[in-house]
């Protein structure tokens, strides 16, 4: 792992050597401690993956605690799209190291992300030359690139009803954003669901990865 970023937790392939690295990218304010929860409920399923949660690579700077993937104290757009851009080759390096480190590439890699780990997910997605094997966003909002390089990698959305945080409208913007590219979408909006991950939305992420090339 290069020096510049804090170790971050990680749980390795039930059957090893991995065959898939999957990528959890925390919200706001959180860090990697708090997706890497998430792998119990996904790694039966997925026994041939490869799960990281890498931390922000900024301490999150409206708190004495947590990390961020850019701030959000100047919520500008054109400050939200410039972080973005600036800070997006850092998460890439993160995921190109465990790449080279398993043998992997991103054809292997599926990308899992919740609210602005999300945002950093979608945007990461779209810019690649080489396609991720899938994309899964929960709770998140778009912010588009400056070109859509990749038009191949499977999308999943999925958002609770009762969002308060980042307002379910967001689902449909970014589903009518990646129809435009004819990018293929899976999406699902979680009734009485807040700003949060629950069982409904687990399941329909996992059967979306199962079912990747899948006829």
């Amino acid at each position: 792992m290069s020096q510049n970023y804090l170790p971050y937790p990680e749980v390795k392939a039930i059957n090893e050597p991995a065959t898939k690295l999957l990528v959890l990218i925390h919200g706001l304010g959180s860090d990697g401690h708090d997706l890497i929860s998430l792998v119990p409920f996904m790694q039966k399923e997925l026994p041939g993956y490869h799960f990281i949660s890498p931390h922000g690579i900024e301490p999150y700077d409206m708190a004495p605690f947590g990390r961020q993937w850019f701030s959000l104290s100047d919520r500008a757009p054109a400050r939200i799209i410039s972080l973005t851009e600036t800070n997006i080759p850092l998460l890439a390096e993160i995921i190109k190291d465990k790449q080279r480190e398993l043998s992997l590439s991103n054809k292997d890699t599926v990308i899992v992300g919740f609210s602005q780990g999300t945002m950093m997910g979608l945007y990461l997605t779209l810019i690649q030359d080489e396609p991720f094997y899938a994309m899964v966003g929960f709770s998140g909002r778009l912010i588009p690139p400056p070109e859509c390089k990749n038009l191949t990698t499977p999308i999943c959305l999925i958002h609770g009803e009762k969002d308060e945080i980042v307002p379910a409208q967001e689902l449909n913007r970014c589903i009518k954003y990646l129809n435009n590219f004819n990018i293929k979408t899976s999406s699902l909006l979680v009734p009485n669901l807040a700003h949060s991950i629950d069982a409904k939305g687990m399941e329909f992420a996992i059967k979306f990865v199962r079912n990747i090339g899948v006829s």
